[in-house]
């Protein structure tokens, strides 16, 4: 993960827990209105109401801001993941869950996962990042794909983190189009939980978690 610079700003305090979560907060929104790579270390000093020379203080420069933001996502996700349904009990409802909320932490943190995602294209450093962020959320399905080849739901056969990989590439990117680009035209869902619904029952059905819902087909809330 990209390195922030913490000893300077720890040393003095809450005000500067205070400062350097400011600076953040206008990193979030200067990457989300001129994206990552537009983005400038003057406009997020303008944005924040302090001096280039006070955000030197904190950081280098905006690839080391990037860097602090994923890192709060990584806490996030973990942290959710500490409330995540046991794995011997991966049914049609826990993925459900599961896949909600990632969508969930997707819209929290759109400035800094799109970002990354630009900031991939032309440094090195944070694809390694990224795949890091990753390796999380593919363990875990990778784990649990191995669960259900042993109870015989899903083909033994299949590499169940190659599996991972692949079911989690197909929830980044469609969160990657539906919410950080907005990207419209023919098969955007019309909601979240449409969303969330299309991407679990394709997930469930790929994995051999089929059984029926008790209250039936889940509708679009609109």
């Amino acid at each position: 993960m990209a390195q922030t610079k913490r000893t300077d700003h720890q040393r003095v305090g809450a005000k500067g827990r205070q400062t350097e979560q400011t600076i953040k907060d206008a990193a979030r929104k200067v990457f989300a209105r001129d994206g990552y790579l537009n983005a400038r270390i003057t406009d997020i000093a303008d944005e924040a109401g302090k001096s280039p020379a006070t955000l030197y203080n904190y950081f280098d420069n905006k690839k080391e801001i990037l860097g602090a933001l994923l890192e709060d996502f990584l806490e996030y996700v973990l942290d959710e993941g500490d409330d995540a349904e046991p794995l011997d009990e991966y049914t049609s409802e826990s993925l459900r869950s599961a896949v909600a909320t990632f969508w969930r932490a997707y819209t929290e943190f759109i400035p800094e996962l799109v970002g990354v995602t630009h900031a991939a294209t032309t440094d090195p450093d944070f694809v390694q990042v990224w795949m890091q962020i990753r390796e999380v959320g593919v363990r875990k399905i990778g784990a649990r794909i191995k669960i259900l080849q042993a109870e015989g739901a899903t083909d033994p056969n299949l590499n169940p983190y190659v599996a991972a990989s692949a079911l989690s590439s197909m929830l980044e990117h469609s969160c990657y189009l539906w919410l950080g680009t907005n990207a419209q035209g023919t098969g955007r869902p019309a909601s979240d939980d449409q969303a969330i619904d299309t991407i679990s029952y394709l997930w469930s059905h790929a994995l051999g978690i089929t059984e029926p819902r008790s209250d039936g087909p889940r509708r679009a809330r609109t």
